[in-house]
């Protein structure tokens, strides 16, 4: 199971359910359904779903360090990550802070765990961080922008 390309997803994944614009944290009701809402597509296998939370433009860059640009080949890398590395898989994600840019963009970070089956069999969990870019279009957040970055593995010794 290619999980590697799980993370990125899961970068995506998940948004900020709060919008913090100092040291203190105010929640925003649509930071936190466009978090729920694309976990559940996730859950779901719904690439069509998942690739609608993302600007028509929008710019995802993979753990592997590739580049997928646009809504259109977002869908098509979530379509084939599904019905390969990525089915059955499942996604925990902890949201970090968001930061508000202006009162259309926000910044948000958290980290993300991706379980699943890996290609040799075996359960396998990845994790690791990630970012997104949002902007606010006809009053709900979609994204602009997401990194993941997996947690490097312990050097051996």
């Amino acid at each position: 199971m290619k999980m590697a390309s799980i993370v990125l997803a899961t970068s995506v994944t998940v948004l900020g359910a709060g919008l913090v614009t100092s040291s203190a944290q105010a929640k925003d009701p649509a930071l936190e359904k466009l978090a729920a809402d694309w976990t559940a597509a996730f859950a779901k296998g719904d690439a069509r779903a998942l690739a609608g939370f993302y600007t028509e433009d929008a710019v995802r860059v993979t753990q592997e360090g590739g580049v997928v640009l646009g809504r259109a080949a977002i869908e098509k890398e979530f379509a084939a990550n599904i019905a390969g590395p990525w089915k059955g898989a499942k996604i925990a994600i902890k949201i970090g802070s968001t930061q508000a840019m202006s009162a259309d963009i926000a910044v948000n970070e958290g980290t993300w765990e991706v379980s699943g089956t890996g290609p040799d069999g075996k359960p396998m969990t990845l994790n690791g961080n990630y970012v997104n870019t949002l902007v606010k279009k006809a009053g709900a957040w979609v994204i602009a922008s997401n990194a993941a970055v997996p947690v490097a593995p312990s050097p051996t010794k």
